[in-house]
């Protein structure tokens, strides 16, 4: 009876630490009482029938399934509460009864000191657990870093018990040996597993520091179609007293003509606002006026929308602002007339980039060394981080390629970048402006 007594304690306790760890009050419900009588009925055979105690194992299965049903089968919550729950009342079980044997000085505890023992640990559980606030404590185990954390340091723990038991052993049997194995390999797995959660931080960072920082390249572009906007009735009303400036209809064609030609110039690059991404259009609505300042005639085609193409947003802004540069400072060396051409093109089922200069003929032998390391050190042509740009667009699984052709009888070098072999047989010429 007493034996029954304490089992029962053992499985209220499991039953009110799990509750506390869920935030949730204790009802015994049909899953509750069902659970506890599965529980009491599988320690109770182990008991009476002299079962090896590795039949109490069957327990911790129950005990998931009860998590599982009562409080739902989220993977996360129900892997952090199980450990826990165990960790919690193994822990208040093995204090009290640490204390027990300091405070009676027995060796062998009997029926009796079980259920004091138990209880004891009982009482804690009622009145001190709901205090601690469990359930937040759980929440903040629930971060994938920290259970990969925590889950490395426990692997460490058993590897380096086992480490210890074969330096103080002759020999190790089978049990020893599968916890060291399944040890090394939990930590070689958790060590890759945080490097990939350490990379995604980064790349979030670096992400928030791009918004950050074009943010404001994007708010200038707002407020410069807000300034138009208002001057919109005012180029309205000169277009329309042009009529009573020109004596023949030959002149006021030209002079209307020239007029839209220079305040659509002013105005062309406004059209990117209706463009996605506001990172990527921040950084070249920038860039594209920085060009223009330098003498460069831009033209482009942008129509992305998030631009969720595979790749973080600062690495595209990186290859594009890569291939641009390397444009702009062969355009700077180059003689005679200076074309600019950026494509930017989001499919539904790819998408397509591209930079493109007029530029004197290249064969393939020399294009292919554009992006060998070093080869832009040497002064020759250019190519300056193409080797880092071909790298980027490798690990995520891109391709970028060179070649050199005729259009509009003129000589481009071009740069595209793709991933779907339906676009690269897309071909966009012309241009937005």
């Amino acid at each position: 009876m007493i034996t029954n007594i304490c089992l029962l304690l053992e499985i209220l306790s499991i039953v009110f630490c799990l509750h506390y760890l869920y935030g949730e009050k204790v009802t015994l419900d049909i899953k509750t009482v069902s659970y506890m009588a599965i529980h009491m009925i599988i320690l109770t055979t182990v008991n009476y029938y002299n079962l090896p105690q590795p039949y109490t194992l069957m327990t911790y299965p129950v005990i998931a399934t009860y998590c599982g049903t009562r409080f739902g089968f989220k993977f996360k919550p129900l892997i952090v509460n199980f450990i826990l729950n165990i960790a919690i009342t193994s822990s208040i079980q093995f204090i009290v009864l640490f204390l027990y044997y300091l405070t009676f000085r027995v060796q062998i505890i009997g029926p009796v000191g079980s259920l004091v023992v138990n209880g004891i640990a009982f009482m804690v559980m009622l009145v001190i657990l709901p205090k601690c606030r469990l359930n937040k404590f759980s929440t903040f185990l629930q971060d994938k870093d920290r259970i990969y954390i925590i889950a490395l340091c426990i692997s460490i723990i058993a590897a380096g018990y086992c480490l210890i038991r074969y330096k103080k052993m002759d020999s190790v049997g089978l049990f020893q040996n599968a916890i060291l194995f399944v040890s090394l390999i939990f930590i070689c797995f958790l060590v890759y597993q945080l490097g990939k959660s350490r990379v995604k931080a980064k790349e979030i960072e670096t992400e928030l520091k791009m918004h950050k920082l074009y943010a404001d390249s994007f708010q200038s572009m707002i407020d410069n179609i807000r300034m138009c906007q208002h001057e919109f009735n005012n180029h309205i009303t000169t277009m329309k007293g042009f009529c009573y400036m020109y004596n023949t209809y030959e002149e006021l064609v030209n002079a209307q003509a020239e007029y839209y030609e220079t305040v659509k110039g002013e105005s062309r690059f406004n059209k990117l606002l209706k463009s996605g991404n506001p990172v990527i259009i921040g950084f070249l609505y920038g860039k594209f006026i920085e060009i223009e300042k330098q003498g460069i005639d831009l033209s482009f085609k942008i129509s992305i929308s998030e631009f969720n193409i595979g790749m973080p947003v600062y690495k595209v802004v990186e290859i594009v602002g890569n291939l641009i540069k390397n444009a702009v400072e062969a355009l700077e060396k180059q003689e005679g007339e200076k074309k600019l051409f950026v494509l930017m093109v989001e499919y539904d089922d790819g998408f397509e980039i591209e930079v493109r200069n007029t530029s004197r003929y290249f064969n393939p032998d020399e294009t292919a060394l554009f992006f060998k390391k070093g080869y832009s050190q040497k002064g020759e042509s250019r190519g300056l981080g193409l080797f880092n740009v071909k790298n980027a667009c490798e690990e995520y699984g891109f391709s970028i390629v060179c070649i050199c052709e005729m259009i509009g009888n003129k000589n481009w070098i071009t740069f595209r970048i793709l991933k779907n072999e339906k676009v690269a047989t897309r071909r966009v010429i012309e241009s937005e402006v």
